[in-house]
């Protein structure tokens, strides 16, 4: 994705980017993800931004969006009481826990089609206390996504940190599959870590 291609998204009263990526980052890629979300917060007035409220990459992206106005920070965690000690004040919080049973419902089956090596952990989550704290995790990601409110609708695109080896790797592969299946743009930092130089 280019910036042009990214600008002709950004458009709408209030459109939501998905910011995402690795837990494990070095200190100098952290400086640059926190950069590069304080950029487009700062030329892009009318974006608000998504996050998993992760440590890391999610992390970087969310301080740099604070940076310049935390209200715009959209954050859905996998439980209500998720990394509370780190949270700011003025973003939007959600979790699973807000979805309707029906939501829920549509957002599991999401889940299992994005990632079906998982429908165990997902189908199984409510006998379990360590499958249910799993599976939290990867609807959350699915829920980022697909969006389930007017307030929380889905993001025009994602903006992702990978392992360019394999992008397709862990919670973050999860995700960008759930765009993917949703047909929601996604690009990783070998394309948007250009758009500013």
């Amino acid at each position: 994705m280019t910036l042009q291609e990214f600008r002709n998204l950004a458009v709408g009263d209030a459109p939501v980017v998905l910011l995402e990526g690795r837990r494990a980052i070095a200190e100098q890629d952290a400086s640059l993800a926190r950069g590069f979300a304080n950029r487009l917060a700062r030329e892009f007035v009318r974006l608000r931004f998504r996050s998993g409220n992760a440590e890391g990459r999610d992390e970087a992206f969310s301080a740099g969006v604070a940076e310049i106005d935390s209200s715009r920070l959209q954050v859905i965690a996998p439980y209500a009481s998720h990394r509370m000690k780190v949270r700011y004040a003025d973003a939007l919080y959600s979790s699973p826990e807000s979805l309707s049973k029906v939501q829920e419902a549509a957002i599991t089956e999401a889940t299992v089609a994005a990632t079906p090596r998982n429908a165990n952990v997902v189908y199984k989550r409510t006998g379990s206390p360590k499958l249910d704290a799993k599976a939290a995790y990867l609807i959350r990601d699915t829920m980022k996504v697909i969006g389930y409110s007017e307030e929380f609708g889905p993001p025009i695109c994602g903006l992702f940190y990978v392992d360019l080896n394999d992008p397709d790797d862990g919670g973050t592969g999860h995700t960008i599959r759930v765009c993917r299946q949703q047909g929601i743009p996604v690009a990783f930092q070998d394309s948007w870590m250009h758009w500013f130089a």
